[in-house]
Formats: C-alpha cells, sequence, structure tokens
C-alpha cells in the first residue's frame, strides 16, 4: 500500500501537496482522476445537529457528480463531553433536511471518543467550532490530519454557531451557512471534475 503524504495543519500547504500530486489517486484506466481528500469526517458537539447536517447534505452534493465524487467518504461524530453514541438527529435537522429532499430517518449520532477508527480513517476533519477542532487535535489518531473549522478550510472565519434551543430561525441560518460553506467546498474536494 502506497504511504500517504503528511498533512500540515495549513490549508495553503495542504493544497500545494495535493498539487503536486502527493494524495491518494482514484484510478479508473485512462481517466485517472486525482482527489486531495477521499475520506471526510465532519464534527460537533454532539453529532445530532450541525455534523450530521453537513455529512448528509455534501452526500447530497457529491451524487450530483459523475464517477470517483460518488467514492468519497463522509461521515460525522460528536467531540463534547456529552457526545453519545445512538442518539436521534434533532427533529428540526430532519425536518429542514427533508425540505431538501434527504432523509435521515435512519441517522443516529456517534461518539469520537468511541469512534476513533473515524478519526484515523479521515484524510480531512471539519470542526464546526475552534473549540471542536481544539478538541479533535487532542485524540492520538489526529495526528498528521488536516483539522480545520468548515469556515477556515473554505476562506472564511467565525464558527457555526449550535442552533439547539434556540428557535427555528436559528436552525435555518445554521442549515444555510453549512449549505454555502459546502458550495465552497465542493471546488477544493473536486478541482478536476463537472457536475452532471
Amino acid at each position: 500500500m502506497p504511504k500517504r503524504a503528511a498533512i500540515s495543519h495549513n490549508i495553503a500547504e495542504d493544497l500545494a501537496v495535493v498539487g503536486s500530486g502527493l494524495l491518494k489517486m482514484f484510478d479508473k484506466g485512462e481517466n485517472a482522476i486525482m482527489l486531495p481528500y477521499r475520506s471526510i469526517l465532519f464534527v460537533c458537539d454532539a453529532n445530532t445537529c450541525r455534523s450530521p447536517m453537513a455529512e448528509a447534505m455534501l452526500k447530497k452534493m457529491l451524487s450530483g457528480f459523475e464517477g470517483v465524487a460518488r467514492e468519497v467518504k463522509v461521515c460525522s461524530a460528536g467531540v463534547a463531553p456529552s457526545a453519545r453514541d445512538d442518539s436521534d438527529v434533532t427533529f428540526d435537522v430532519r425536518f429542514l433536511l427533508k425540505e431538501e429532499g434527504i432523509d435521515v430517518e435512519g441517522m443516529r449520532s456517534k461518539d469520537l471518543k468511541r469512534h476513533r477508527e473515524l478519526l484515523e480513517e479521515a484524510d480531512l476533519v471539519l470542526t464546526m467550532s475552534q473549540e471542536q477542532k481544539r478538541r479533535v487535535h487532542q485524540f492520538p489518531e489526529a495526528d498528521g490530519k488536516g483539522i480545520y473549522t468548515l469556515k477556515e478550510f473554505v476562506g472564511e472565519a467565525g464558527d457555526i454557531v449550535d442552533p439547539f434551543g434556540r428557535g427555528d430561525s436559528a436552525y435555518v441560518q445554521c442549515k444555510d451557512e453549512i449549505k454555502r460553506c459546502l458550495g465552497k467546498l465542493i471546488t477544493r474536494l473536486l478541482p478536476d471534475t463537472s457536475q452532471q
């Protein structure tokens, strides 16, 4: 198995590594396409609001592309001390995603402390806040990983604020903010593919 290039903690350096062709490649015969990341992990506090929204929406976006884009693994987990396995995604998130044509009825939360294999397998880790980023860096499995906030990775400042307990408009704003950032993320994930 070829050795993977180390990922720095600097977006510009990571993109330079990608450009030099050192990261994993999907081999599709004559049409081999270089993808910078094959496995993406979204992280929030409890994995019941923001990170499952990001996971579900990115999966839907990737399904609109041909070929290797559909092979990118996307998952999510919670990193707060209160994170638990097997909790439901919140009703508000299920409702908002249903409006986007996404069904998450079977989606269950994962506690990153108990599912460190998700971190081991990830090429790119995107958190919703700086505090979550700090917590992820404390795991030994985080060594050598590209770990950023979602907004930081797409060139924006600030955190994506937790909508829990803040009313319907906070959930809508959160979903729209994540969706906007994912649109920017796609151009970094799939530099050489075209949408169908």
